[in-house]
């Protein structure tokens, strides 16, 4: 009986959890491709603050070099936040070959109270003298439309602080097991439609793209509102939302894409430094509670179906085989659903089998991240990340 009762209480998770992102598929806005020819584009300045990003600096800077805006309203500002590598020759030498203005200047020094990437965005936002501030990550993609799409999106809803989030590329093992369980899982505790409501608390950005009505980023001081923030992004949806700002929240997919981390070990140091603050499990009981929730999706629908079946063997009662009968559907539904997932992110169907496995590990993230938070050991960039 014991079995029956676990068996349809998983049913039950599993449905609620379908049913919320189902739910979540729903309230995704993309922002439309945007080819249209207007002779009133306002004046943007993008802003790409880069550490090391030698490998990754030709895609992004390269991309936003190629875009279809008029060459008198676009300025291009790199922060070469102290990188150890060739980011700055390498910046250098495409800007050389660009009719847009574009400057590759260095980063200050770390004052006091400030995070790096916060700090370098800063610091680029004081040299900018765009209508419009656009801050985006040194390891994204932009196609040559994508800024006239961004900012007719954002004048048509008159928002004033824009984020969204790209096409997420996975190449190795690593990225393709992993990330979509964490995708997913992370997903599955945000609300899109919420996000998008002033009237709701819920406020999401993704840092790897954050477009401000510079008037508005100018009136809360810029980054100095969230200097000190390891989730920076955010924090920026947040405050600018308490603060009466329009935020909204949306997916461009046709528009940008970006390769996040290259390996497990990748995944599991930058995740470690954010992931509570992300699906908001800040304290150790929350965080312990998204560890349970996250084993239980993961694993309990397999564990309960290998144990009604070695049930059924031993005793085919109607008890055991109606335990057995729910398990499996419960995992066929959920293998389904995995599977979607994957093509979705086209990564192939056979990486579906271990959507589980970054569906665990995301629960682990978070216990992770509330440790480092807790010891004052959040690292990135080779930079320790004060709380």
């Amino acid at each position: 009986m014991l079995l029956l009762i676990l068996s349809v209480l998983c049913l039950l998770t599993v449905a609620v959890f379908i049913f919320r992102l189902l739910r979540l598929a729903k309230q995704r806005i993309h922002i439309p491709d945007s080819t249209q020819d207007r002779s009133d584009w306002p004046k943007v300045s993008i802003i790409i603050p880069a550490r090391n990003e030698a490998e990754n600096i030709t895609g992004s800077l390269g991309s936003v070099l190629e875009q279809d805006y008029p060459t008198d309203k676009l300025e291009i500002i790199v922060i070469d936040d102290f990188s150890e590598d060739a980011t700055k020759d390498i910046a250098e030498s495409l800007m050389a070959k660009s009719e847009f203005s574009a400057q590759c200047i260095q980063g200050r020094a770390l004052p006091k109270g400030w995070l790096g990437k916060s700090n370098a965005c800063m610091w680029g936002a004081t040299h900018a003298s765009g209508d419009y501030l656009f801050f985006i990550d040194a390891d994204t993609h932009s196609s040559p439309h994508m800024l006239k799409s961004v900012i007719d999106f954002t004048q048509t809803r008159d928002i004033e602080m824009l984020s969204f989030n790209p096409q997420q590329v996975m190449v190795s093992k690593g990225e393709k097991s992993l990330l979509p369980g964490i995708f997913l899982s992370t997903a599955n505790s945000m609300n899109f439609v919420a996000s998008n409501d002033p009237t709701q608390q819920e406020a999401i950005a993704n840092g790897q793209a954050m477009l401000f009505k510079a008037e508005s980023y100018r009136a809360v001081n810029g980054h100095e509102l969230v200097k000190s923030d390891v989730s920076e992004d955010l924090a920026f949806a947040k405050k600018m939302k308490q603060r009466g700002f329009r935020i909204f929240w949306a997916f461009a997919d046709s528009l940008m894409r970006t390769r996040m981390y290259t390996s497990a070990k990748d995944i599991w140091q930058g995740f470690s430094k954010n992931m509570n603050r992300i699906v908001k499990a800040e304290t150790l009981p929350l965080a312990t509670w998204y560890w349970v929730k996250c084993q239980w999706i993961a694993w309990m629908s397999p564990i309960l179906l290998v144990v009604s079946f070695l049930q059924y063997q031993e005793s085919a009662s109607q008890i055991s085989t109606l335990a057995l009968g729910i398990n499996l559907i419960t995992s066929i539904v959920l293998l389904g659903t995995f599977s979607g997932l994957v093509r979705e992110l086209s990564v192939p169907i056979r990486h579906a089998i271990f959507v589980p496995f970054g569906i665990s590990m995301n629960g682990f993230l978070a216990l992770n991240a509330w440790r480092l938070q807790k010891l004052n050991r959040v690292v990135w960039k080779n930079r320790s990340l004060p709380q």
